[in-house]
């Protein structure tokens, strides 16, 4: 075959082509410090880069995830310390209080620092929020776990689920003597205190209303049956005896609304006992300021009693906030205040309170008939008598008022141990969330440096290499242009 000088140059251009293309192919690995510069270079090595960019997005953004539950978490973690130190104190001085005597004045420092403590626990630790959203409020991060301002134009109806065991025996004083112009002193004595006692529990709220709807009780007794009991509204207001509010016949329940209390006669109480499942059904309208909303804690509906419009809340205690902290794995960062903030402690700190203005009013009838005594004639010894008697009935039922009061602060120390003891088991169910956070954080952080790893492996060129590899192709290149220069400077002549 004839070899010309066209096809001699064309295949020497074409080599050339060949060679420079080799020789730009390391030029750019050498300067980008990449294998390649386009996916049509290695549609292999693109696939993979575009898997491991994606791989390392996703663990970037997981880790973003960590850090933001991170952040809540040791926030929540914080403010549980915080309440358990609160009920601690509020423990503390109830068991101060339980073993000693106090005036007037004393009683009412200790009832001032429970009370300071009790708005603590709601007010700072259980409304506390972190950048700008409500650490115990569930889904509702946007909503205070208590009310703002006053309120009293929406009615709620609750249902409230009762623990059985915190149902109390509950003593109190029944009955009282009151001055009177025509008493005597035999009137008086059949108007003495007497010390009671019946079985109690109290609601979350007082100041309920007394107006509405029948507030039941459901409960399923000891045979499985479902049974509703109606309770009788029963107004303080509407006493005619002293503590008539709390002495129900044995077949009865009395609602106190005032107070917030469910009273409790022997045989209801026996039948409740012996059965599950206690549920109390009522109706609240107006609610103080920083007052817990119902739809935080229990299951609830609301109609505005303005516009008529009606909501409904059903899953309080359900309202698990997950985050995705890694492949097909997520992870619940909150805490909801039904397992970690108790509305017992504020109502029995409420209660003290209305124990302790219970012994108040006592005792200025005490110091009223004993300035009536010191005021009265020596000489009308009826009258001295008479009055005698009312003080003797007085003190002891002042005496019977600060031993229920003793009783009370036992039952809160009982109350503040429990209390304490579910904050722990929060607490151990928060730490395990947050170990396991840590675990996985650790592991992304490792299965990101094995990434990076794999991927710089699929996709970074080896300088050391792409250098030699150049210099290879600039020498093959150079010695192809000598030669072709060689092979296309001769002519015909110089075949002839």
């Amino acid at each position: 075959m004839r070899v010309t000088n066209n096809m001699m140059r064309d295949n020497s251009l074409m080599n050339m082509q060949k060679n420079k293309n080799v020789y730009n192919e390391y030029l750019n690995q050498y300067n980008t410090q990449r294998k390649i510069q386009r996916p049509s270079d290695d549609p292999t090595v693109a696939v993979r880069e575009l898997k491991f960019r994606t791989e390392i997005a996703e663990i970037e953004q997981y880790q973003t995830n960590i850090e933001d539950a991170v952040s809540w978490m040791n926030e929540t973690e914080t403010v549980m310390d915080h309440v358990t130190k609160g009920i601690t104190d509020i423990k503390d001085y109830c068991t101060q209080a339980a073993t000693g005597t106090y005036d007037a004045k004393q009683r009412a420092d200790i009832v001032a620092q429970l009370k300071e403590l009790a708005d603590y626990i709601y007010e700072q630790c259980g409304n506390h929020d972190y950048a700008g959203r409500y650490l115990f409020t569930g889904y509702r991060t946007d909503v205070p776990l208590l009310f703002k301002d006053a309120q009293d134009n929406v009615t709620y109806t609750i249902t409230e689920n009762i623990e059985i065991n915190s149902i109390n025996k509950y003593q109190y004083v029944y009955g009282e003597a009151e001055y009177d112009d025509g008493k005597s002193g035999t009137d008086y004595a059949n108007e003495a205190s007497m010390f009671e006692s019946t079985h109690r529990a109290l609601l979350s709220y007082d100041s309920c209303d007394k107006d509405g709807q029948d507030v039941t009780l459901t409960y399923t007794d000891a045979a499985g049956n479902t049974k509703t009991v109606t309770a009788i509204t029963k107004s303080v207001s509407d006493d005619s005896t002293y503590n008539e509010h709390l002495h129900p016949a044995e077949n009865e329940v009395y609602y106190v609304p005032e107070t917030g209390e469910i009273v409790f006669g022997d045989a209801v109480y026996d039948d409740v006992r012996a059965g599950s499942d206690l549920s109390v059904t009522y109706q609240k309208t107006a609610f103080e300021k920083d007052d817990a909303r119902p739809e935080h804690y229990f299951v609830c509906s609301t109609v505005d009693n303005v516009t008529g419009v009606t909501a409904k809340y059903t899953n309080a205690g359900n309202q698990k906030i997950n985050y995705q902290i890694n492949f097909s794995q997520t992870l619940t960062v909150n805490t909801e205040a039904t397992d970690a903030i108790s509305l017992s402690i504020g109502r029995a700190v409420e209660d003290i309170m209305n124990r302790c203005n219970d012994i108040e009013v006592i005792e200025e009838k005490l110091a009223s008939v004993e300035k009536r005594i010191s005021d009265c004639d020596e000489g009308d010894t009826e009258t001295l008598a008479n009055l005698n008697e009312l003080r003797g009935q007085i003190e002891t039922q002042l005496a019977l008022e600060k031993t229920v009061l003793t009783n009370s602060f036992g039952s809160t120390i009982t109350l503040c141990d429990n209390e304490i003891t579910n904050m722990g088991v929060a607490v151990a169910d928060h730490g395990a969330r947050y170990a396991r956070l840590e675990m996985t954080k650790t592991r992304l952080d490792n299965q990101e440096i094995d990434t990076d790893e794999a991927r710089s492996d699929n996709i970074d060129a080896n300088l050391g290499e792409a250098y030699i590899k150049f210099n290879e192709a600039d020498l093959l290149y150079q010695a192809i242009l000598n030669a072709t220069s060689k092979v296309l400077g001769q002519s015909l002549l110089d075949f002839i």
